[in-house]
């Protein structure tokens, strides 16, 4: 047996007489493999259990174990990297036997004495279809290790939006509770003090100044109020998405002249995590419409969908462009797909085919409250 080297392919020669092995080493001595030698089919199967074969140069005619049972064991113990078989017999073998060869794993027969050109050429064919076999195996498994990169990738970005969207809404929540607790009080306090101040003052042209600082402060505080809310919708938590929902397009409507028709399932159960992703897909998409779309009228409906919850907007307009669907600064679109897919959904958008934009999300039914105390990690 020729010194073993790691990186080769190995190929097998089976002969019970002693001559015919040294002639196929010689034959095979320029041929880059590793080769190994036996005499018997069952010092074949001793020495190559456990070792991947490029080719198996098998004698028919062997004491004890005859060839053709040979190469069905050698191919019985490698059910899924079968071993292509060359048969070498001295004597004439009827088709009855070649046949029988050929199911056994044969792949070509030679007969003796051989012809070392052709033998040479032969192994040098298989074992360049053996070394393109292994590079597709390695592409393979490359490829493999790349998806599962590439998916615990994806799973780390679910993971890193979730944080970040924690830590917005959290932000949120804190500039809410000081534009309510801080600016809204002391504005509602600024108020208060114009309306002591305008009674104690004689001067009508004073008093109508005072009357419109106080109507001004008035539109402040609304200001705020509207802001609060938008920052942290509390209606949420208290009434639900629906509600929610509710409310903001009809402040909508009233702020942007758009009429808005909605068709929604207030039994549908969807947690605080995933309403709140739902609303904030609905304000992104309302402002693109107020901003971009010029449409009349909007659509939105909130239904179960079998073991999914299916949000979509339509609108009359003008419709997205597919450039802008595309786009890669498209960084309003991009943050709606994010928050989709952070809660396991999918989010779709499209021109539809007469008119206007159908934005669509799709969430399972049993998305799972995420615990409050994870981090990413």
């Amino acid at each position: 047996m020729t010194e073993n080297k790691e990186h080769l392919p190995n190929i097998l020669i089976v002969d019970d007489t002693e001559e015919n092995l040294a002639f196929l080493e010689a034959v095979i001595e320029n041929v880059e493999a590793n080769l190994i030698q036996a005499h018997s089919g069952y010092e074949a199967l001793e020495k190559t259990r456990g070792i991947e074969l490029a080719l198996a140069i098998i004698d028919v005619w062997m004491p004890g174990m005859k060839g053709y049972e040979l190469a069905v064991r050698l191919n019985d113990e490698r059910s899924g990297d079968k071993v292509p078989v060359i048969f070498l017999t001295a004597a004439h073998i009827s088709e009855v036997e070649v046949f029988q060869g050929y199911t056994h794993g044969a792949i070509d027969y030679m007969f003796k004495p051989v012809d070392c050109h052709i033998l040479t050429c032969k192994i040098n064919v298989f074992l360049e279809l053996f070394n393109h076999k292994q590079s597709i195996v390695r592409d393979a498994a490359l490829l493999k290790e790349s998806a599962n990169e590439l998916k615990s990738s994806l799973e780390q970005q679910h993971r890193l939006t979730q944080y970040i969207e924690k830590v917005r809404e959290n932000e949120r929540v804190a500039i809410s509770r000081e534009l309510h607790d801080d600016l809204g009080q002391a504005l509602t306090a600024v108020k208060i003090d114009l309306g002591i101040i305008k009674q104690m003052v004689p001067d009508n042209e004073v008093v109508l100044k005072i009357k419109n600082v106080s109507v001004l402060v008035s539109d402040i505080i609304k200001t705020v109020q509207r802001l609060t809310s938008q920052l942290r919708p509390q209606i949420i938590d208290d009434l639900g998405i629906v509600a929610a929902i509710e409310w903001y397009t009809k402040e909508f409507a009233q702020r942007t002249g758009i009429e808005l028709f909605l068709d929604m399932d207030s039994g549908v159960p969807i947690t605080p995590e995933a309403s709140l992703t739902v609303y904030r897909i609905m304000q992104e998409s309302l402002t693109n419409v107020a901003r971009h779309s010029q449409a009349t009228h909007v659509d939105i409906a909130l239904n179960k969908a079998g073991e999914s919850v299916y949000f979509g907007i339509s609108d009359n307009g003008i419709g997205i462009a597919e450039d802008e669907i595309k786009s890669k600064t498209s960084f309003g679109i991009i943050s709606m797909k994010e928050r989709a897919a952070s809660m396991g959904g999918t989010f779709d958008i499209c021109r539809e085919p007469d008119h206007g934009t159908l934005i669509m999300l799709i969430f399972p039914l049993n998305h799972i409250r995420a615990d409050e105390n994870s981090d990413l990690r």
